[in-house]
């Protein structure tokens, strides 16, 4: 039976929830605490069977060891980007119906279920399924995970809040995540006082991992259904940070050497940003538009280990698929998994959120 129901939610995409409610679920179970899982509004991704599963579902499914079909635990999957005509025919009330009864199902084995909320706050009002509307209608605690940037954070919490609000939805509190190293003691000292004044609790303030913010060379490719055409022994290096050639040669080599392990998406026909990019220390590069660069270069990508990755896309498309995927952890990767629940445990008041202390 559900003690207890904490719904994750976000004002932003990519803030972190994924991360949080693994991390809380696998510390439940060190707990003894028997955890669940529920997204109820999920978008899609190919998954090991070949279904459309939201990613995050796939990964939470693989820990936890989730034995029914994947549609209880994310009753409604959203196509990436057209998705409207896939939701004509019923009435908004009926879909509010269907998350409820899922997630009855979902929650029938677990002491304690984590929701993990949809990309943002207003994500699926177009069915009268906003995050805070979900939360009241699931009787959860209403747990913000905020990304940091710059004192704008406070902005965004405190209209949340107001948000929220609308359905008499309180924020039971507040997780700051990737806060920058130079900016921990701002978000401790400054951010969170100035928000604790104005009743919103802080539970937690998270610091940026580079290493989880972090992705193989690999994975990318298998994302963009890449063929590498030289540098194969890079493909286990792991990129930070994404950048796309579309200047002049000589821009390029100082807009590259300003970054740390990235990875280049240009077009495959752009020799010249190729070989900048591998003298700046790229640590793959993605060729667009099924185009070969000169074959000269090859021996140099081998030399260095950089993988020139081949792919039908053109550069925006493929832009957007590896954003994706950046940051996310693989259900595989137990390493990174272990290293985010260290990072998270460690930065949050766990016990205040998991027991109510």
């Amino acid at each position: 039976m559900v003690e207890k129901a904490i719904y994750l939610a976000s004002t932003e995409e990519y803030a972190g929830k994924s991360i949080v409610a693994m991390s809380l679920a696998l510390k439940a179970k060190d707990m003894s605490i028997k955890p669940g899982y529920f997204k109820p509004i999920g978008v899609e991704t190919v998954g090991r069977d070949k279904e459309t599963i939201d990613e995050d579902v796939e990964l939470m499914i693989d820990l936890l060891g989730l034995k029914e079909d994947p549609k209880i635990y994310s009753p409604i999957t959203l196509r990436r980007d057209l998705f409207i005509e896939d939701f004509a025919v019923k009435e908004p009330s009926k879909y509010m119906d269907m998350i409820l009864s899922a997630y009855e199902k979902a929650s029938v084995k677990s002491d304690l279920m984590l929701i993990e909320g949809a990309s943002t706050l207003y994500s699926g009002a177009f069915l009268n399924c906003q995050a805070p509307h979900l939360s009241s209608k699931l009787k959860a605690e209403f747990l913000l995970i905020s990304k940091f940037k710059n004192d704008h954070i406070i902005d965004e919490i405190l209209q949340a809040q107001e948000y929220a609000l609308r359905w008499n939805v309180k924020i039971t509190g507040v997780i700051i995540n990737r806060v920058p190293r130079g900016r921990i003691k701002r978000a401790r000292e400054v951010i969170k006082p100035f928000l604790e004044g104005r009743g919103i609790e802080v539970l937690g303030i998270i610091p940026e991992d580079r290493i989880l913010s972090a992705v193989p060379v690999r994975e990318i490719c298998e994302a963009v259904g890449g063929r590498v055409l030289a540098g194969e022994e890079g493909m286990d290096k792991l990129v930070e940070a994404v950048l796309v050639g579309a200047m002049t040669p000589e821009s390029a080599m100082r807009y590259f050497q300003k970054a740390e392990n990235e990875l280049v998406i240009t077009g495959g026909d752009r020799t010249d940003i190729v070989f900048a990019a591998l003298e700046a220390g790229a640590r793959a590069i993605i060729l667009t538009g099924n185009l070969y660069p000169s074959v000269k270069i090859f021996p140099r990508a081998d030399e260095l280990k950089v993988p020139l990755i081949l792919v039908p896309y053109d550069t925006y498309t493929t832009l957007q698929i590896v954003q994706r995927i950046v940051g996310k952890i693989s259900p595989s990767d137990k390493k990174r998994i272990e290293r985010a629940k260290k990072l998270v445990t460690e930065s949050i008041v766990w016990k205040s959120i998991l027991m109510d202390e």
